[in-house]
């Protein structure tokens, strides 16, 4: 009797001394994800890119004289931006192109690179995140042409100035433009006259100077431009007076991400 108490004692000690084990808990590793997106996100900052004005006119005879004697011209504009390769400074490529409307349809075109803006010192930018070009066209109308006048249809002489084209959802946006104005693929339904007036507009700097949106990139806020003048508008000296040019353009702010 004494043996088989003593080993059951014996057993049911080894039991209870095998139960009394300490339960390991893992500590669940941090994720790295959000810390990342902390970082990236601190990283990015809106800046300002300097405004573009200096006259500039294209002086390169392509077609018929230089002189559009009121035949539009049409106008075609473009500005691309790139990062220099050391990350130091935004340069801006401009085009500019016009044409006469008919015969003997003169033509000129232009290009130029100017710097729109220096790097902080000790920071260097990696890319740019925002759109890095904008486009834009219209036909340059005669003296005295408005858009806002009584009883007139303004989304037709919208469209007519804008050459049959039409701006994109996303810059519409870009200028307060409600999306009810605007159908599913970004095309004006009818803008008011009040909107018209904010997108479109003209001023005399000795001539006629042209205020228009971009048709497509949000890089750009306004293009100035003078298409026809009073003489000959096709520059053939080293000044752009009273001759066809971009005037000014204006940029949006432009999103990038600092290294």
């Amino acid at each position: 009797m004494k043996l088989t108490i003593t080993v059951f004692t014996a057993i049911f000690g080894l039991s209870l001394s095998a139960q009394v084990v300490k339960p390991i808990y893992k500590v669940p590793k941090k994720s790295n994800t959000n810390v990342a997106q902390t970082i990236s996100a601190s990283k990015q900052e809106k800046i300002n890119l300097e405004d573009i004005n200096e006259w500039l006119c294209p002086k390169t005879l392509l077609r018929g004289d230089r002189e559009f004697d009121g035949h539009g011209p049409r106008v075609k504009c473009e500005v691309k931006i790139r990062l220099s390769e050391n990350g130091k400074e935004i340069w801006a490529d401009i085009s500019l192109w016009a044409q006469e409307t008919v015969q003997d349809w003169s033509t000129t075109e232009g290009s130029w690179s100017k710097k729109v803006y220096d790097v902080p010192y000790g920071k260097t930018i990696n890319k740019i995140l925002s759109e890095t070009a904008s486009r834009t066209q219209f036909v340059s109308q005669p003296a005295g042409f408005q858009f806002i006048i009584p009883g007139a249809d303004v989304q037709a002489g919208l469209n007519n100035f804008l050459d049959g084209q039409t701006i994109a959802r996303n810059v519409l946006n870009a200028h307060g433009v409600p999306k009810e104005f605007t159908d599913v693929v970004g095309a004006p339904l009818h803008l008011s006259q009040d909107i018209i007036k904010n997108l479109v507009g003209s001023y005399v700097d000795g001539n006629t100077v042209y205020t228009v949106p971009a048709l497509e990139g949000t890089l750009v806020n306004f293009f100035h431009i003078v298409g026809d003048t009073g003489g000959n508008d096709i520059s053939d000296d080293d000044n752009c007076n009273d001759d066809t040019r971009i005037e000014k353009i204006e940029f949006f702010p432009v999103l990038v991400e600092f290294k």
